[in-house]
C-alpha cells in the first residue's frame, strides 16, 4: 500500500491511495488505486468507506454498460424515477430470470442467450410453417 497526499490536479490536498496484493506485485490488472478528497482520513477508513461502495459502484458500471444508464435522455423527475424502476428491475430479473439467483454478468449473458435461442426458435417454426419471409419480417419489425 502506497500513500499520496497532495495536490491532485483541480484537487487540493487529495489522498491517493495505491495498492497491489503480495501475491500479484508488478500485474497491472491487480493493482487498485483509491482517491479520497480529505486528507485527514486514515488510510484503512477510506479503504473500508470503498469496500461498503463497492458493490454499489459494480452496479452503476453495469447499468451503464449493459441497461444503458448513461444513454437516457429524460428530463422530468417522474420520468427519471419510472427509468430508474425499470433498468432496477431488469437488473435484478438479469439476476433472478434463470430459476437461480446468479451474478448480473452471468444472468444478463444467460438472458441474451435465451431470447436469441426464442428468435431462432420462431424463424424456424415460421419456415417450417410456410410462412413467407415477408410476414415473418413484418412481424418482427
Amino acid at each position: 500500500m502506497y500513500r499520496y497526499e497532495g495536490n491532485l490536479k483541480d484537487l487540493e490536498d487529495a489522498v491517493v491511495l495505491i495498492s497491489f496484493p503480495k501475491e500479484a506485485f508488478g500485474v497491472p490488472s491487480a493493482l487498485r488505486a483509491f482517491i479520497c478528497t480529505d486528507a485527514a482520513i486514515a488510510t484503512q477508513e477510506i479503504l473500508d468507506s470503498y469496500l461498503v461502495r463497492w458493490s454499489i459502484e459494480v452496479f452503476f458500471r453495469q447499468a451503464k454498460q449493459k441497461l444503458a444508464l448513461d444513454r437516457y435522455q429524460i428530463r422530468s423527475a417522474l420520468g427519471i424515477r419510472r427509468f430508474w424502476i425499470l433498468m432496477s428491475t431488469a437488473h435484478l430479473f438479469s439476476c433472478i430470470a434463470s430459476g437461480q439467483f446468479l451474478p448480473f454478468h452471468d444472468g444478463f449473458s444467460a438472458m441474451q442467450k435465451s431470447i436469441e435461442i426464442e428468435r431462432i426458435s420462431f424463424i424456424y417454426h415460421c419456415g417450417h410453417s410456410g410462412i413467407p419471409l415477408a410476414d415473418v419480417l413484418a412481424f418482427a419489425c
